[in-house]
Parts: structure tokens; C-alpha cells; sequence
């Protein structure tokens, strides 16, 4: 068996791709000359086979074993909005919930991914860090609580970035305790609230000054 870690070279001579499928090297050449194997020719007339074919024929003739998942790793991502939510426990609390489940799904490599901010914030030094991770290939799996531990809006943006580099989200609760998420969701209002009052204000000045500029061209 060929290990997928093993073809790490773009192309491969016929030679090396027949010793790969245990065959003579002139069937490698009728695999070639049928399209049953892509492959471009060098300046002076030599087959190199594509990596990417050889690995589908590999397949085919069951001479491949895919060692790329062995690599990868799971994660466990938890957050709290607050300081009093941390120090009374409730990020270790939602740490080891979240850590005793994946435990049954026969983890690989487990990582722990924690931050102690906002759902609102997209900036998170932990969430970064995953989603670096998910991006390089390096995650398997991501196992949260609930949704809103992951982010408060836009889970769907994420969860379409973890899809397309192989990444599974598991959620395992669809519930949070209730004093939990008042105090989050009061937090987050607060945010918002912050957030539009400081543009309003810089609106109001910008429109008093256009008022103040139009009354000024008025009077000339």
C-alpha cells in the first residue's frame, strides 16, 4: 500500500508510477497512451504523470491509503462574555461539558480554544487562531455548546469556511443556561447600544455643519 503522505512530488516517471501499482512499466505507458493516466511531456519527449492521476489510479487499483486525516486535529472552542462569568466558573464549566462529549466522539489530537469576550466582537485572539487553523487544513472537527459560543451573528460565514476546508461543527446543546445568556444578551445590547449612539452622534455634528455651512453661503 502506498501512503498519500508518501507522493509529495508534482509528477512521477513511469517507472516510479509502475512500481507504485506493482505492474511493468509498459502497461504504465498504455495507461497513458489510452487517457487512463494524464501526463504532459518534458523538452525531450519523456512522460511525466500528473500527481493527481496517479493518486485516482492508485485508488482505483486499491493501492492507496489516505494518512492526512492522521494529522489533523479536533478542537474544542468555549467563550464567556465577562470577567464575573470567569471567575465563577463558567468558562471552565462549559470547557469540561464540551470536553466530557467530545470524549465519546473519539477525539484525535485535541486542542482547546477559549476566549473571554463578546459574541459581537470579531477580533477574538482564540477565535483567530482557530479559524488560522481551519484554514491551513489542520482541523477536523470543532465541537462548541452552541452556536453562540462560536459567535453571536454570522455562524453561517464561518460554518461555509469550515466546510470548504473539510471542517465539521458540532453543536451539542441547543440550550445555555438562562443566567448565562440574559447577562450576554444584556452585554451585547449595551454593545450595540455604544456602537450607534458614538456614529448618531458624529452624524448629528457632520449635518449641524452642513446646516451651518448652508446658512453661511445664505447670507452671502
Amino acid at each position: 500500500m502506498i501512503r498519500l503522505s508518501e507522493l509529495s512530488k508534482d509528477f512521477y516517471k513511469p517507472g516510479e508510477a509502475a512500481k507504485m501499482l506493482n505492474v511493468h512499466v509498459r502497461t504504465v505507458q498504455r495507461y497513458c497512451d489510452e487517457g487512463m493516466m494524464e501526463f504532459r511531456l518534458t523538452e525531450t519527449g519523456r512522460k511525466m504523470i500528473y500527481r493527481d492521476s496517479l493518486i485516482r489510479t492508485l485508488k482505483a487499483h486499491q493501492l492507496l491509503t489516505d494518512d492526512s486525516e492522521d494529522c489533523r486535529k479536533d478542537a474544542v472552542y468555549a467563550r464567556v462574555s465577562t470577567h464575573k462569568q470567569k471567575e465563577r466558573g463558567d468558562l471552565d464549566r462549559q470547557i469540561e461539558k464540551v470536553c466530557a462529549f467530545a470524549a465519546t466522539r473519539n477525539p484525535h489530537n485535541l486542542v482547546i480554544y477559549s476566549d473571554m469576550a463578546s459574541g459581537l466582537n470579531d477580533n477574538r485572539k482564540a477565535l483567530n487562531a482557530l479559524m488560522n487553523e481551519v484554514m491551513k487544513g489542520n482541523i477536523n472537527r470543532i465541537f462548541i455548546n452552541n452556536k453562540d459560543r462560536l459567535t453571536r451573528f454570522g455562524f453561517n460565514y464561518l460554518k461555509s469556511i469550515c466546510e470548504y476546508n473539510r471542517t465539521e461543527i458540532i453543536i451539542i446543546s441547543s440550550e445555555e443556561n438562562n443566567r448565562t445568556m440574559e447577562e450576554e444578551l444584556a452585554q451585547d445590547i449595551v454593545s450595540i447600544i455604544h456602537s450607534f449612539s458614538g456614529q448618531l452622534y458624529g452624524m448629528r455634528r457632520t449635518v449641524r455643519k452642513m446646516i451651518d455651512e448652508e446658512l453661511s453661503e445664505n447670507r452671502k
